[in-house]
């Protein structure tokens, strides 16, 4: 299990800081705890086999989740995760069935 990741502007970024990693065409956006943003020319799916072994869950095409980083899940209605940031991050239908299971 890997315990840093390397990021730009960072040399090793602990895999606990990452909240989680929003996917836009060929770039990714990295949030971390310290509220900061970091954008990288990755796919999420690289990211994806990167943190397969974390404790990560694509939750969206667009969104790669940690799940230790989660404080809050609505299942009903809109079908969410709320992250410690306080942001949404929504579950796609095809994902819901794997995201309840990993939360239940």
């Amino acid at each position: 299990m890997k315990k840093d990741i390397k990021l730009p502007s960072i040399d090793q970024c602990p895999v606990d800081d990452i909240v989680f990693i929003e996917g836009k065409g060929n770039y990714s956006i990295v949030f971390l705890k310290n509220k900061k943003q970091i954008t990288i020319a990755k796919t999420l799916k690289k990211f994806e086999s990167q943190l397969r072994m974390n404790p990560f869950l694509r939750a969206h095409k667009s969104y790669l989740v940690n799940r230790e980083n989660i404080s809050g899940k609505n299942f009903e209605g809109t079908n969410t995760l709320t992250t410690i940031l306080g942001n949404e991050i929504p579950i796609s239908r095809r994902k819901l069935d794997l995201v309840k299971k990993h939360f239940a």
